[in-house]
């Protein structure tokens, strides 16, 4: 059993409340703000080789101004413990379990790449607990060619642009304990079959100049998840909210519910 640990920081202007908590046996951390605000909560899961941290500095005390908001690192990832195994349905139990242990019954998702997996695993799991799912550059569904040019086409991409992100990025990667595993799931384990069990009202965000993951899987998502509607975010890459943070949380803000 992890004992649970709570502690305030304000680190570079960034406050809010850090928590170690153990969840069916597994050390995670979490990062938590805007307390008092009333609606359902907002959880944010972060994509591949990243963390909680990675959602500042736009996003999370953007979100944080309105709603109640948590940021996990995902197991493998960050200062949260690993999983006995990889996989969108062990990511989803996971997410579950995580709500569970902090008695949220229901939530508002946002996951971005390899989060938005996670997300739609957990919400396809338990749909009556997901208010509002958003969806940001989303993996999981697979993808043509050959994938030794994975590497070569994300250099391409409108993110490896913004100098002022690598330090963060290298930092978390750092620290990632799951990168084969979790890069076998993004390819392999597709959440192709779950979108039809995805009921709640869905908001797909895209980057137009993404080449991390295709646009038109941005369209796939959208025709296949029954109330969905698309965004595109004109001259961002794979990470719009950092790229593009006023267009991004303007559209975040008229979708997400306050009540």
């Amino acid at each position: 059993m992890i004992e649970a640990r709570t502690m305030r920081r304000v680190v570079r202007k960034r406050p809010h409340v850090e928590h170690f908590i153990d969840v069916d046996g597994l050390a995670v951390r979490y990062i938590e703000a805007g307390e008092s605000n009333s609606g359902a909560p907002v959880v944010l899961l972060h994509g591949f080789q990243a963390g909680a941290d990675l959602w500042y500095p736009f996003t999370f005390p953007a979100l944080a101004s309105r709603y109640h908001v948590y940021a996990l690192d995902l197991p493998g990832f960050g200062e949260s413990g690993g999983l006995a195994e990889y996989s969108k349905e062990s990511y989803g139990r996971f997410l579950c379990a995580f709500l569970d242990r902090l008695g949220l019954e229901h939530v508002q998702l946002v996951g971005h790449s390899m989060g938005g997996i996670v997300a739609i695993a957990a919400a396809s799991e338990q749909p009556e607990r997901v208010d509002r799912l958003v969806l940001i550059d989303s993996a999981g569904l697979p993808r043509s060619g050959p994938h030794w040019t994975a590497p070569v086409v994300m250099l391409a991409d409108r993110s490896t642009f913004h100098a002022k992100l690598y330090p963060t990025v290298l930092r978390l990667a750092s620290k990632s304990r799951a990168m084969k595993q979790c890069l076998r799931m993004i390819r392999e384990d597709s959440v192709y079959p779950l979108l039809s069990k995805l009921s709640m009202p869905t908001l797909v965000v895209w980057g137009s100049r993404d080449r991390v993951i295709p646009l038109e899987h941005a369209t796939l998502f959208a025709r296949n998840i029954t109330h969905a509607r698309l965004a595109i975010i004109r001259g961002a890459g794979h990470m719009p909210f950092y790229q593009k943070p006023t267009a991004f949380n303007k559209l975040v803000f008229g979708f997400l519910k306050n009540e």
